[in-house]
């Protein structure tokens, strides 16, 4: 991290209850997944509240098929982490469309047993990432968007045809 942004991370993170434990985790996960980066910015709740707090965003790797794809993710951890589970997404880029199915919504909202029944310190974000390795695996939650389909010639509406053009 640069250092403006250690220090936005820092500031942030002093409002967790537990920022040690939470620290140390954020550390372990991106240094194993270098594509997720700590970043802070406003959640909205479903009551429409809103709250500052740390997601980590980026991809995953997922094998699927005999090859790797990256999903991309959003893991929100609310200032009680890690007694209280993240809310996770799916991230869709402009290229792909969500996969709705057991695992997520059409929102891209991630649902897991894992998160379902979290419990520190049995559950944290390395053995989630693993979870959705291996769900994502059976069960992709995003897919390439189709490409676009060549439109039909438009034609502009000329009104009726004059006089000159009929036999």
């Amino acid at each position: 991290l640069s250092v403006i942004q250690s220090a936005l991370f820092l500031f942030f993170i002093l409002q967790y209850k537990y920022r040690d434990l939470t620290v140390r985790e954020i550390g372990n996960v991106i240094a194993q997944y270098k594509d997720l980066k700590p970043v802070t910015d406003a959640y909205v709740f479903n009551d429409g509240s809103s709250r500052e707090l740390m997601s980590l965003n980026g991809t995953v790797p997922v094998a699927y098929r005999g090859n790797t794809y990256n999903i991309p993710v959003c893991l929100w951890l609310l200032d009680t982490y890690p007694y209280n589970p993240p809310i996770c997404f799916v991230k869709p880029t402009s290229t792909m469309m969500i996969k709705t199915g057991k695992h997520v919504d059409a929102n891209g909202k991630i649902y897991l047993p894992y998160l379902h029944e979290w419990k520190h310190p049995h559950s944290d974000l390395y053995g989630l990432i693993q979870v959705m390795i291996v769900v994502f695996g059976e069960e992709p939650p995003v897919f390439s968007r189709p490409a676009a389909q060549t439109p039909y010639p438009s034609y502009q509406a000329a009104g009726p045809p004059n006089g000159s053009s009929l036999p």
